[in-house]
């Protein structure tokens, strides 16, 4: 069976776990006390940076690019755990919610793994460019 070619990144289950728990995260960090609205401003910050930047992403004109945008919404939904991990230690978040982020994010970069893993070796197979798109050389 041969696989359908994504035309929009909104269309990546990758993309859209990603904004899923970016939103999830909106959701359950209403809650905190306002001593605490930097470190929900922290998590939102870098839990909507992993969509914006696949989004980014997906969109530049070579596979080099594509993949330091992959790289990019790793680091940033690593930092958007290690703030849910704070917050469940103390007590912003409630140890349901964060496991349940937890599991979430772990299963988005996991795809993201095996999306940044794809793309390596396609460059390695195929140089730069992205396909369907000239390459430097033309």
């Amino acid at each position: 069976m041969e696989k359908r070619k994504i035309e929009r990144v909104e269309e990546m289950p990758v993309f859209q776990a990603c904004m899923a728990l970016a939103l999830s995260i909106e959701k359950n960090s209403r809650t905190f006390a306002p001593d605490f609205n930097w470190l929900r401003s922290q998590m939102l910050r870098s839990s909507e940076s992993v969509y914006a930047n696949m989004t980014e992403g997906f969109y530049s004109q070579y596979s080099t690019e594509y993949l330091q945008a992959l790289y990019r919404c790793r680091r940033e939904g690593q930092e958007t755990m290690t703030h849910v991990r704070y917050a469940m230690a103390i007590k912003q978040m409630s140890d349901e919610k964060g496991l349940a982020l937890s599991k979430g994010y772990d299963s988005a970069l996991t795809q993201l793994a095996s999306l940044i893993a794809s793309n390596e070796r396609k460059i390695r197979e195929r140089g730069k460019a992205k396909a369907g798109r000239p390459s430097d050389s033309s």
